[in-house]
């Protein structure tokens, strides 16, 4: 088994948090699954985890806490779940392909944080702590930002991870994605503000660089969680580019973007544990993350044509 350094995993808690626990053969862990030399012809997800949803894994818990939110019971949501963050207990097990979730936190759409699920009947809005938290803080962050001139913009995710994590079907539900088993990876739209209309509720290809240089910036600068890796189709971080360089912070941040293909309409944020420097560690590699999604049947492919293998920055790149 993989489990997180220091720590051992109590089989008794991995049968009754992880979803895929007889499907792994009583094991905490489940295998790499889509790897290899037909990785792109394999379904990522077991026949067990292939469905339209994950309704049916959520807790009493986690549907009380959801039913206090929408009834006011809960205060500032915002300074409830810095506190739950601030307490940091462990929630991800193995790795963000090959494991699950404990105790996970439902996104919860407010006006206050002005999100919008992509597909809330698919029961894919949870994380951890830290990972609520920090989408929480920025959809406010986009609300303060953008709202006064553009009153129909929101916060737009797609999916996070099931309720209690495990590998998650595509929509389609025939392949599933690499990751999102941990509650430490979202997929996030553009930010998108529309005069005199609102924002997409679908994830697309039209990203505008300025209003999504000014959200990596809080992103990467975020209280909550410190930011691993953000993939993003090369051309979509040329873009970016254009208006960010001579910025000091793009220096630092343009590291942790990478490209693989199938990401030209988000933003895929991969999260460590706790607040901290972008990649989450000094002289942390992002490579190294995106060697985890290569391992497990990745689809995209960072030396495209016009791409530079190291960089992933196609010939209008920085």
């Amino acid at each position: 088994m993989v489990v997180p350094p220091g720590e051992e995993l109590d089989l008794d808690a991995c049968e009754e948090w992880n979803p895929e626990f007889v499907g792994n053969g009583m094991r905490c862990c489940s295998p790499m699954r889509g790897s290899g030399k037909y990785a792109r012809r394999q379904a990522r997800c077991d026949a067990h985890r292939n469905r339209a949803n994950y309704c049916g894994e959520i807790t009493e818990e986690q549907k009380q806490y959801v039913q206090a939110v929408e009834a006011g019971k809960v205060g500032d949501l915002l300074d409830f779940l810095t506190a739950q963050a601030q307490r940091r207990t462990l929630q991800s097990m193995c790795t963000v392909n090959t494991g699950f979730m404990v105790r996970g936190r439902p996104i919860v759409p407010t006006a206050d944080n002005i999100i919008k699920l992509r597909s809330p009947d698919r029961c894919t809005n949870y994380g951890t702590e830290p990972m609520v938290a920090m989408l929480e803080w920025l959809g406010r962050q986009i609300k303060k930002e953008f709202q006064p001139d553009y009153p129909g913009i929101h916060f737009l995710i797609g999916d996070v991870a099931a309720p209690r994590g495990g590998c998650l079907a595509s929509m389609g539900g025939r392949r599933g994605h690499k990751s999102h088993a941990t509650g430490q990876d979202a997929d996030l739209g553009f930010v998108t503000p529309i005069k005199g209309g609102p924002s997409p509720d679908y994830l697309h290809k039209n990203l505008q660089p300025k209003p999504n240089w000014w959200f990596l910036k809080h992103l990467f600068h975020n209280p909550y969680a410190c930011i691993k890796v953000v993939f993003l189709d090369h051309r979509q971080i040329a873009k970016i580019g254009r208006v960010a360089y001579g910025d000091p912070d793009w220096q630092v941040i343009r590291k942790f973007l990478r490209h693989i293909r199938g990401h030209q309409n988000h933003f895929h944020v991969r999260i460590g544990d706790g607040p901290g420097q972008p990649g989450c560690a000094p002289n942390a590699n992002p490579d190294d993350e995106l060697k985890m999604e290569f391992e497990n049947g990745d689809e995209g492919d960072s030396s495209a044509p016009g791409a530079n293998s190291s960089t992933g920055e196609g010939p209008e790149g920085d």
